[in-house]
C-alpha cells in the first residue's frame, strides 16, 4: 500500500508534467460539500452557485478559453475530500481547484495541491490557519476567497464588549465549534472580558433547552451562536421564552435561517458578513442569482464570494493559460478586481493568500427578513 508521502511525491512528479494539450480547453477543479447536513449542503450549493454564475458570463462574454467545470461532492467527509482531489490532480489534471464547505477537509487536502504545485482557491471554508499554514512556502499555491473566521470573532468581540454586559457562548463540541470556541475565549480574554456562560452541544443533538435554560439563568444578554445547527438555540429559546440577542457565525445569514426559525425570530441576528447588500454592485448581482436560481438561491454572501472567487480564477487564467504555476502568480498579482463581495482591488500579496482582511469584514443584521449591515 502506498503511504501518504509516496501518494504527494508522485502527484508533485505529475503535477510537473504537461497539461491539457488543447490550450483552449482548460479545466477547472470544484470539490464541495453537497451532500450531507442542511447547513452543509447551504454553503457547498451557494458557493457553487457563484462559481457556475461567473463561468457562464465569462463564456457568454467570448472568454479566451473553453472553460470545463468539472464537479465533485465530498460528502462532507476528509478521506473523500482528499481522494477526489488526488483525482482532479492526477487523473483530470486540472491546473487549479477550488473548494470546500469543511475547513478539515480544505486543510485535509491543501497539502496535496501545494505539492504538486497546482493552484488552490480554498472556499467557504473558513478556519484560521488554513492559508496560514502555507505563508512561508516560497511560493505558496494556496489562497483563499471566503471569510476567515479570526476576523470574523474579532468584528463580532469588539462590538460584543462595547454593548453587553453579560455573555454566553453555545458551540459544536465536533471540530470547528471547538476551534471557534477557542478563538472567542482568547479574543474575550485579550479585551478584559470572559464568558459568563458556556454550553456544548455534540453533533446530532435536536434539542438544547438545558443549555440555554442554563445562560438564561447565568442573566446572559447575548449569546454567541457557534452550533452547527444554527437553528437549534433559537428553537430552545422559544420553549423557555428566553429572548437575548443572539449573535455569530455567518451561517446566520442564510435564508435558510429565516425559513425555518421566521422573520420575527431573526430579526436583530448579528453574524460577520462580507456582503453589503446596499451597495449597487451586490444589488444587481442579488437580482441576477434570484433570476437564475429561484429559490434555489439562498445566501448572497456565499454565493457571492465564489462568483468573485471564480472570476479571480478567471482572470488568472486569462493572463497563465492553463499553467499551474503562471496562474498561481497571476492571482498573486491581481489588482483592479471589481468585487461583488467585500474583496478589495488588490486581493493578494506574496506574503497574503486572503482574499479578506480585517478591514474588509463587517457585521450584518436581520432586519425586516433581510440581511443589511449593522450601524455601529
Amino acid at each position: 500500500m502506498k503511504t501518504l508521502g509516496s501518494t504527494i511525491a508522485l502527484i508533485g512528479l505529475i503535477g510537473s508534467l504537461a497539461f491539457p494539450a488543447h490550450a483552449d480547453d482548460i479545466k477547472i477543479g470544484v470539490i464541495q460539500g453537497l451532500s450531507g447536513a442542511p447547513v452543509v449542503v447551504d454553503f457547498g450549493e451557494s458557493y457553487l452557485q457563484g462559481i457556475e454564475e461567473a463561468v457562464k458570463e465569462y463564456k457568454a462574454a467570448g472568454g479566451k478559453h473553453n472553460i470545463q467545470l468539472i464537479v465533485y461532492n465530498d460528502e462532507s467527509n476528509p478521506q473523500r475530500a482528499v481522494q477526489l482531489a488526488q483525482r482532479l490532480i492526477v487523473n483530470d489534471k486540472v491546473p487549479i481547484a477550488i473548494g470546500t464547505v469543511q475547513s478539515g477537509n480544505a486543510a485535509a487536502f491543501a497539502p496535496l495541491f501545494q505539492e504538486a504545485k497546482v493552484p488552490l482557491m480554498v472556499g467557504p471554508a473558513i478556519a484560521t490557519d488554513i492559508t496560514a499554514k502555507f505563508a512561508n512556502e516560497k511560493p505558496s499555491y494556496i489562497f483563499r476567497c471566503s471569510m476567515v473566521e479570526k476576523y470574523q470573532v474579532e468584528a463580532l468581540l469588539d462590538w460584543a464588549v462595547k454593548n453587553f454586559k453579560k455573555i454566553g457562548l453555545v458551540h459544536s463540541t465536533a471540530g470547528y465549534g471547538i476551534f471557534a470556541a477557542g478563538e472567542i475565549k482568547k479574543g474575550l480574554a485579550e479585551r478584559g472580558r470572559e464568558l459568563v456562560a458556556i454550553e456544548g452541544v455534540a453533533p446530532g443533538v435536536s434539542e438544547i433547552s438545558p443549555q440555554m435554560l442554563k445562560l438564561k439563568n447565568a442573566g446572559v444578554d447575548l449569546v454567541l451562536n457557534f452550533t452547527e445547527q444554527f437553528e437549534l438555540p433559537y428553537k430552545a429559546m422559544s420553549k423557555i421564552g428566553y429572548k437575548p440577542v443572539v449573535a455569530g457565525n455567518w451561517g446566520l445569514s442564510s435564508d435558510m435561517m429565516r425559513n425555518i426559525i421566521g422573520k420575527e425570530g431573526m430579526e436583530g441576528t448579528v453574524m460577520g458578513q462580507a456582503i453589503d447588500l446596499s451597495n449597487p454592485r451586490a444589488i444587481d448581482f442579488d437580482k441576477k442569482m434570484k433570476v437564475a436560481y429561484g429559490a434555489k438561491y439562498r445566501w448572497p454572501a456565499v454565493a457571492a464570494l465564489g462568483y468573485d472567487g471564480a472570476r479571480l480564477v478567471l482572470i488568472a487564467i486569462d493572463k497563465a493559460g492553463s499553467n499551474p504555476a503562471g496562474i498561481r502568480d497571476a492571482l498573486e498579482a491581481t489588482d483592479n478586481f471589481q468585487a461583488i463581495s467585500g474583496t478589495p482591488p488588490k486581493p493578494y500579496s506574496a506574503t497574503d493568500h486572503e482574499c479578506l482582511d480585517r478591514r474588509d469584514v463587517f457585521l450584518g443584521v436581520w432586519r425586516d427578513g433581510r440581511v443589511i449591515k449593522l450601524a455601529q
